[in-house]
């Protein structure tokens, strides 16, 4: 029977390499994003061990806000701690050294980097101990002076930059302009993970950067012969509280632990897409093997007669399945490699330059790669193994291999239910928030509209060819026929574009929704003129101080009022806070102050959402400790309350109290209102003129920056089209598979209507409508699912402002009218081999 298997899997090799290629991708995605984050992490691992290589010890302020998501700020010391460190005996040299935010502009006048879209854009100093110092000159020298830039080797060659040029950077301080002195690495690599980074001489870099008199952190290189915790207990003992010290070998695994906790996000959303296309390929793989156990009906028949054993036949078509897991993960694997490289491609293409090194291959991708596709094949066979060991040696005498269908209540039942219980469980899910059972309701919805589809699948073909068969006559007629001559295999070939479409669906509906809500939101609570725009979205990003001061002293503005973003812990947990002038802030924005007034806003004092206060069970009058960076924790008293969250999120407090805590000072956006009886005409070239010396600062009117808060989901919604592209394409070859087993199984037919006139361009049109008929029919079941999928989130985000559900009914058009499309490609080579076959070898009996 072995044999048998192995003849038969010769014979039939076509079908199951087709077959294959929805595992070989299904897998390939999986393994590719595991050799890609391996391979991203050993390089970070091995560039951090190398700038940490010389450090034995590292100074620093023991105070940190997270705010979650590896997103974590640290405080600064004084410089004063510097000499102490350098008088502790066994200490060789101690250096200071600051970071923050810095802009580089580029030649032609735009910022280099982009830190709301992107890698941040830093501002270091450079460090005068070669040992210590994690940049090294590549050209050129070091900063000496005030006058003087070094640029990392990327960003100088992203502006065209060479020693000797005027560089302009954007800081708190302002925009100033510096010449070109040096280039350099960091560590091995032309920049920090595709950051823009300037580096300054320490006094500059302070001026810069608003640490005058502090430090971000001291390197300390400890004399020959002293261990790195011997060193680091000796400094301790000599500091303050809120200073603390780390050995270097701690240092390096805090970067390389922090880059892994960057990785397992953008990794854990790569490997839900393996997820999808390993689900999507399941049930391709099991509607093939369902196709090639129908036609085969009368070989697995002779197998019974002759003596073969239910469980020989199980058997057997178990082997097949094994050897098209095993085949195409080993084949998935491979091409996973070439996907690393892609990712890697991709990134670098968008700004995330990755450190050089090699493909990681590790082997937990490759036995989870194998394990995976091979489990997921075997498993889709499960349901056609087992109906193939239940055909009666009767089955030999027939000469149909069509498989047999009747109207079955019993399925029809049991699809309403789960689909019923898995859209209960999506809801429950998302409003817990409970994500993993929000999957699971959703892979349950599938599985239930899989077992109905083919209850369905007859008069739904039969309502979407009715037009096919209107206007493209006889083949459009045959076409309807065939779709609805065996609904399980157009339900089940359809299932796998459904799985797409339901997804791109409700990804659409679901953005379409919140773009309405942002537009409405913005509109409704905005009520300036302009708004001064850094592209930015939290803190390490935004504009000086400088340009708000600006604008506002223009005689044409009656209001210029920034946002800034920081980070503080309320009840022990990091949270954002916004800080506002709060004699403009309110005049253009509408933030529905329910209590208290502007001028309630002190430097001992906070706002908050009236949500946020009843969950913290305060009001009007009582004080919440808040901790900032610099270490300090305040009593602030609530000196006024809001309804809506959109521009001052949970907390706000004045910029004068922002100044004092120790966070960056940078402008995140600027709104402008006009003084009366100015126009537009009249203000805009003055604001203009401003702004264009900020690099990094957008001038909208009110339209224009309504409509820019909700282009960001843009970029997004690109990456989840193309990933959820791979879904699709992997149903594509399903489709494809199933009528190149369809034009197998009819033959003859085919044989005897070329016989009786019907020429090949008709054979290939009546095979490419059948393609769109079962696209489509996957379509409208994706397009409901999607739409249910969509208002289900909807629902969940109900209390976090997203009220207003909003069908994009052209773009689920045209979801539409792809999928149609995916259906004629899938059908060509289809309708080619039908279109060739032998007239006589296909009406021949014997």
């Amino acid at each position: 029977m072995f044999q048998a298997t192995l003849k038969s899997i010769r014979g039939h090799l076509g079908r199951l390499i087709a077959t294959a290629a929805a595992v070989i991708l299904g897998v390939s995605f999986l393994s590719g994003t595991l050799i890609f984050t391996d391979s991203v992490q050993e390089a970070f691992d091995e560039l951090f061990a190398t700038v940490f290589e010389t450090t034995d010890a590292q100074v620093r302020s023991s105070e940190t806000i997270d705010a979650g998501f590896g997103f974590e700020l640290r405080g600064r010391i004084d410089e004063s701690v510097v000499p102490s460190v350098q008088a502790v005996d066994g200490v060789e040299v101690a250096e200071g050294f600051v970071q923050g935010t810095a802009t580089v502009v580029g030649k032609d006048g735009e910022p280099i980097g982009n830190p709301g879209q992107g890698p941040p854009t830093f501002g270091f100093s450079w460090g005068n101990d070669p040992e210590l110092n994690q940049f090294t000159i590549l050209e050129g020298r070091p900063p000496t002076g005030g006058g003087d830039v070094v640029l990392d080797a990327d960003t100088a060659d992203t502006g065209d930059f060479v020693i000797g040029d005027t560089v302009t950077v954007d800081t708190t301080a302002g925009s100033n302009t510096f010449e070109l002195v040096g280039i350099a690495q960091f560590g091995d690599s032309n920049s920090i993970g595709g950051a823009t980074t300037a580096l300054f001489d320490l006094p500059t870099a302070q001026r810069l950067l608003d640490a005058e008199g502090e430090l971000d952190a001291i390197a300390v290189r400890a004399v020959e012969g002293i261990s790195q915790q011997e060193i680091v207990d000796r400094i301790t003992a000599v500091l303050d509280d809120g200073v603390e010290a780390i050995t270097g070998e701690e240092a390096t695994e805090e970067q390389q632990s922090a880059i892994a906790d960057g990785l397992s996000f953008f990794n854990t959303f790569l490997l839900a897409f393996a997820v999808i296309a390993l689900f999507v390929s399941s049930f391709v793989i099991y509607n093939t093997f369902a196709i090639l156990i129908a036609q085969r009906s009368q070989e697995l028949a002779l197998f019974r007669a002759i003596g073969a054993s239910r469980g020989q036949v199980l058997g057997s078509v178990f082997v097949e399945a094994l050897i098209v897991g095993v085949v195409g993960s080993i084949l998935g694997v491979g091409l996973g490699i070439l996907l690393s490289n892609g990712l890697s491609a991709g990134l670098n293409a968008i700004g995330f330059s990755l450190p050089s090194g090699g493909l990681v291959l590790a082997n937990r991708t490759i036995i989870a790669g194998m394990l995976v596709g091979t489990v997921v094949t075997m498993f889709s066979a499960v349901f056609p193994a087992v109906n193939a060991s239940r055909i009666s040696p009767m089955e030999a005498l027939r000469e149909s291999a069509v498989e047999p269908w009747h109207r079955n209540n019993v399925r029809f039942a049991i699809g309403v239910a789960i689909t019923a219980l898995g859209g209960v469980a999506l809801l429950f899910g998302l409003l817990q928030p409970e994500l993993a059972l929000a999957g699971l309701g959703i892979g349950a919805m599938f599985i239930g509209v899989f077992i109905l589809g083919p209850t369905i699948a007859r008069p739904v073909s039969r309502f979407l060819g009715a037009p096919i068969a209107r206007f493209r006559g006889k083949t459009g007629a045959l076409a309807q026929q065939n779709a609805m001559r065996n609904p399980k295999r157009t339900a089940r070939t359809a299932a796998a574009l459904m799985i797409g479409v339901a997804l791109v669906a409700g990804v659409t509906v679901l953005a379409s929704t919140l773009t309405a809500t942002i537009e409405d939101v913005i509109g409704d609570q905005f009520t300036g003129d302009y708004a001064i725009d850094s592209g930015s979205f939290g803190p390490g990003g935004g504009f000086s101080p400088e340009l708000t001061e600006r604008v506002a002293a223009l005689p044409e503005v009656d209001t210029a009022a920034s946002l800034r973003i920081g980070l503080a812990e309320f009840e022990g947990e990091g949270d954002f806070l916004v800080s506002v002038d709060p004699a403009a802030a309110f005049d253009v924005i509408d933030a529905g102050l329910v209590a208290g007034s502007p001028a309630d806003l002190t430097e001992s004092s906070i706002f908050l959402l009236d949500d946020k206060a009843a969950d913290l069970g305060v009001g009007i009058g009582d004080t919440i400790d808040v901790g900032f960076l610099d270490g300090s924790t305040r009593s602030l008293a609530v000196a006024g309350l809001y309804e809506e969250e959109a521009f001052l999120g949970n907390y706000t407090i004045s910029h004068a109290l922002s100044a004092s805590t120790g966070a960056e000072q940078l402008e995140l956006v600027t709104y402008v209102d006009l003084a009366d009886g100015v126009t537009i005409d009249e203000a805009e070239p003055a604001i203009l003129a401003i702004a264009d010396d900020y690099a990094n600062a957008e001038v909208q009117d009110r339209d224009e920056y309504i409509e820019s808060q909700s282009e960001s989901l843009d970029q997004i919604l690109v990456l989840i089209y193309a990933l959820l592209g791979l879904a699709v394409i992997i149903a594509a070859f399903g489709i494809a598979n199933t009528l190149r087993l369809s034009v197998i199984e009819r033959t003859k037919e085919i044989g005897l209507l070329r016989a009786v006139g019907m020429t090949q361009g008709q054979v290939r049109s009546t095979i490419r409508w059948e393609a769109v008929i079962t696209a489509l029919f996957g379509a409208v079941l994706g397009v409901v699912l999607g739409l249910f999928f969509g208002y289900a989130i909807v629902y969940a985000l109900r209390d976090e402002g997203v009220t207003s559900f909003t069908v994009p009914w052209f773009a689920l058009f045209i979801v539409m009218v792809v999928a149609a499309i995916v259906g004629v490609v899938s059908a060509i080579l289809p309708s080619i081999r039908a279109s060739r076959l032998n007239i006589l070898e296909s009406i021949a009996t014997n």
